[in-house]
């Protein structure tokens, strides 16, 4: 009993000792100063410093705040601040408050090293990267001589395509280039001396391309008797991208066949039309070069007449939603 008394006396010595200790806290690390008094962007290279939750991320946030340094068109607002908390212990605290509208993609920097990088802390690594102005340009005109040349190559082979491949290979040509003018405005800014006039033209080729294709196709309709009601919603889709609705027999008119298999039901009170519909695209030599089938049923409580009607109805929701390339089974 004397034992047991006195080991619980000094069980709660001890305890009493280790009552009134604080948890000691890990000090903030401090913030380098290369991190927050970056050198500064020269005639000669680009700095720039950012911060992610590992080194990968934070070397690709520093690669797109560079790019936005070179009037891109995609636009960065970085708000930062540092604060010191008063006491023994001065510890930083930085909060980066990133905002980015890209209208295009984002311009490849693959010419860069970096020059500093560290881990702060759990999920929070910062880096410092430079790109030499003159190899950035180098690399990023080779980029872009090797794509003007890849187009160009594709365009000699295209036009022994169907039209619908060509004004898909325009258009996709367009798209290249909305990427393309950023990077002559990259180019610029790296070397005043640089003329885009070539690379403009070029641009201008292949919109003007893909306007006067648009111009030439047409399109007119053959069907079935269940179908002739779903004529009407896809001429809407069509001229609502401008596209002519003729009759022709060129190498530009193409025919939209469209077969229906109409069966009719109730169902609480519904007269319902459920409606098998077969889409296909055909060119001016009767190749199928697109098609597509649907499964739409209109219901209505005032006959099958008017059920019938509204699978035109629902087909003119399903065009106005996804598009009528999608809807016919086509890319233009």
């Amino acid at each position: 009993m004397k034992n047991l008394l006195t080991f619980l006396a000094i069980t709660l010595f001890f305890n009493g000792c280790g009552a009134d200790k604080e948890p000691i806290a890990a000090a903030p690390k401090s913030l380098p100063s290369w991190y927050t008094n970056p050198p500064q962007s020269n005639s000669q290279y680009l700095y720039e410093v950012a911060e992610g939750r590992d080194k990968k991320e934070a070397i690709a946030n520093a690669l797109d705040l560079m790019v936005s340094t070179l009037s891109t068109t995609i636009e960065s607002e970085y708000t930062s601040h540092t604060t010191a908390r008063s006491g023994s212990i001065e510890s930083y605290q930085q909060d980066v408050d990133s905002t980015v509208r890209t209208e295009v993609k984002a311009i490849r920097i693959s010419n860069y090293s970096v020059v500093e990088s560290t881990r702060q802390g759990f999920r929070h690594h910062i880096v410092l990267i430079k790109s030499d102005k003159k190899l950035l340009f180098e690399s990023l005109r080779r980029e872009l001589d090797e794509k003007i040349t890849l187009l160009r190559s594709q365009e000699s082979t295209i036009k022994t395509k169907n039209v619908v491949e060509q004004l898909h290979f325009y258009r996709q040509a367009n798209s290249d280039f909305v990427t393309i003018e950023q990077t002559l405005n990259v180019l610029y800014v790296l070397n005043r001396a640089f003329d885009s006039t070539p690379y403009l033209q070029a641009t201008t080729h292949y919109k003007s391309s893909y306007d006067l294709l648009c111009s030439k196709i047409s399109f007119d309709f053959k069907s079935n008797s269940d179908a002739l009601n779903l004529i009407e919603p896809i001429k809407a889709g069509l001229s609502a991208k401008g596209l002519l609705i003729q009759t022709r027999n060129d190498d530009f008119h193409l025919r939209i066949v469209i077969q229906a298999n109409v069966e009719t039901a109730q169902s609480m009170g519904f007269d319902l039309a459920r409606t098998a519909i077969s889409l296909s695209t055909q060119d001016h030599t009767g190749t199928t070069i697109g098609s597509n089938k649907l499964n739409i049923t209109g219901q209505s409580t005032q006959g099958y007449a008017i059920a019938k009607e509204n699978v035109a109805i629902k087909l003119n929701r399903l065009i106005e939603k996804e598009g009528i390339e999608s809807v016919l089974g086509l890319s233009f």
